[in-house]
């Protein structure tokens, strides 16, 4: 019981939680951070298994340990839990999104798909101006800088970005400075 605790705390652990953060969602500069403390520590324990001559003949953990850094590299390199729970959640953004630009007034917090959005700002006069920054569906609000899903060209976004992960061309995940 004990051994199968260890094993799962040093190998499933780190990319699950990895995934969990995810889909936070954090900003991408953040999940790099937490991904290669992650995967350095994999590779700490994969070369523990290699090199140990108590562990060297534990071939099944060996892979084990390999599979788990290979999901940790490719959770950093392509941040897939976000973009599968984005996958499943484009409906609802584009129902929220034709809602707002017809007019309706939407409460927050609420949960669109799989994200909690605790503010919506949309287009539109703003007191300084017109607002042309597109729809924002914002998953954190600080005083410093909002992060959340934008509805706007990568190619034009007019934020103070701190980090931008773009999930296709229409929809934005951004965290401001």
């Amino acid at each position: 019981m004990m051994k199968r605790f260890l094993v799962w705390s040093t190998i499933a652990l780190p990319p699950t939680l990895l995934i969990l953060l995810s889909l936070k969602p954090l900003e991408i500069i953040a999940l790099w951070l937490l991904g290669g403390l992650a995967a350095a520590f994999l590779t700490v324990v994969i070369m523990a298994l290699l090199t140990l001559p108590t562990l060297r003949s534990q071939k099944r953990l060996q892979w084990q340990a390999a599979v788990s850094l290979m999901i940790v590299v490719s959770i950093i390199m392509f941040n897939w839990p976000l973009r599968v729970a984005y996958a499943f959640s484009r409906p609802a953004f584009d129902r929220v999104a034709e809602q707002v630009m017809a007019g309706e007034t939407l409460t927050t917090p609420r949960r669109i798909g799989w994200f909690r959005v605790k503010r919506i700002e949309a287009p539109g006069p703003a007191a300084n101006g017109i607002d042309d920054h597109g729809l924002r569906l914002w998953t954190g609000i600080h005083p410093h800088g909002n992060s959340g899903f934008v509805r706007s060209s990568p190619d034009d976004l007019r934020f103070n970005l701190w980090s931008h992960f773009q999930l296709d061309e229409t929809w934005q995940f951004i965290a401001e400075d």
